[in-house]
């Protein structure tokens, strides 16, 4: 019974052991192709790189045509012809001379006389009054001139500044109706003065009657623009009405009267200063002006503290200003006669001119 299982067992042990060396054998013979092929593989692609390695690909190039628009071309064709014409120049022999004279004869002697191309001097002067007549001398002198002479209500100066001051109240158009003269004859003869004046010559202008309006803060030089804005701020501002001008102001802590204004043309600095007015300046009406005798158009300005003030004033400016007075006398008026001596003296204390105007 124990010998069948020993006698199997070795008996499949024996063919398990046949079975192993068969199976070996067909391994190795499996790797030995394995093998074999691998190496033809191998062998077979380096061939296959050496020779595509070797190879090279067909190149065809063709020579590049250059296409020229018949223009250009004729263009070219041309310019190249000129040059080879104008490449070489032509050789001139030079040229020799021969006396045809063994000796020159000597030159004739000629009296030596100032040449003169003109003898008549009148023919000077009459071509520089023609050239004057022109207007062209006139208006090369005005573009490098700073000063400029005008002519305001009869008085003529000439100055590189002016300010016109002028006095707008009723009692001023009252004053020039009673003269026979229109009210606007004073803005037309404001006008005349800005179309006289040069360009480098400056100028303003102040409206006032109780208070007071500039053409502008300081004074500006006579441009064409600025010509035109001022006279048309004229037209605009200046009335008969004998109201102050629409946007008129006061001056420091809102004071008005002749002393703000007057204060107010002194900071422009002019060289000229035109006062047009019936001389009847008054102060803001306060408690002051009534304990001293003031109506309700305020205290007269005496004239001691008219002149006071300009005397300081002009101690502030680089020279003198030049003041003329221009009174339009109402004979209505029996204070115009005493108002006019101020005028006067205000006019004289500071080198200016006085002119009375009236019927």
């Amino acid at each position: 019974m124990e010998l069948e299982p020993t006698l199997t067992g070795r008996y499949r042990a024996k063919v398990t052991g046949v079975d192993r060396a068969k199976r070996k054998s067909r391994l190795s013979s499996l790797l030995q192709a394995v093998f074999v092929i691998a190496v033809f593989l191998l062998t077979a692609r380096s061939v296959t790189v050496l020779v595509l390695s070797l190879r090279e690909e067909p190149v065809f190039t063709a020579p590049k045509t250059i296409y020229l628009p018949q223009r250009e071309l004729e263009h070219q064709m041309a310019v190249a012809e000129f040059q080879n014409a104008a490449a070489t120049p032509a050789t001139i022999p030079a040229l020799t001379t021969e006396s045809l004279l063994a000796t020159m004869p000597a030159l004739p002697q000629i009296p030596n006389v100032d040449f003169k191309p003109v003898e008549n001097e009148a023919m000077v002067s009459e071509s520089d009054a023609l050239f004057g007549q022109s207007g062209l001398m006139g208006a090369l002198a005005q573009l490098s001139s700073q000063a400029s002479s005008v002519s305001f209500l009869g008085i003529t100066e000439e100055a590189k500044s002016f300010i016109v001051v002028l006095d707008v109240s009723t009692s001023v158009v009252d004053a020039v109706e009673a003269a026979g003269l229109s009210f606007n004859v004073i803005r037309e003869e404001a006008e005349s003065i800005i179309n006289k004046l040069n360009a480098n010559t400056r100028f303003g202008f102040i409206l006032h009657s109780r208070k007071y309006i500039t053409f502008q803060n300081s004074l500006v030089p006579a441009t064409v623009g600025n010509k035109k804005a001022a006279i048309e701020w004229l037209r605009k501002r200046f009335n008969d009405s004998g109201s102050s001008p629409s946007g008129a102001r006061g001056g420091p802590n809102n004071t008005n009267g002749l002393l703000a204004i007057l204060g107010a043309a002194f900071e422009m600095q002019p060289d000229v200063m035109f006062l047009v007015s019936n001389g009847g300046y008054f102060t803001n009406n306060d408690e002051r002006n009534t304990a001293q005798g003031g109506s309700s158009f305020g205290r007269p300005v005496e004239i001691g503290e008219t002149l006071n003030f300009v005397r300081e004033r002009q101690k502030e400016q680089k020279s003198d200003v030049r003041i003329h007075s221009i009174h339009f006398l109402d004979p209505r008026n029996i204070q115009d006669e005493r108002i006019g001596g101020d005028m006067r003296r205000i006019a004289t204390a500071n080198s200016g001119k006085y002119r009375k105007i009236s019927r």
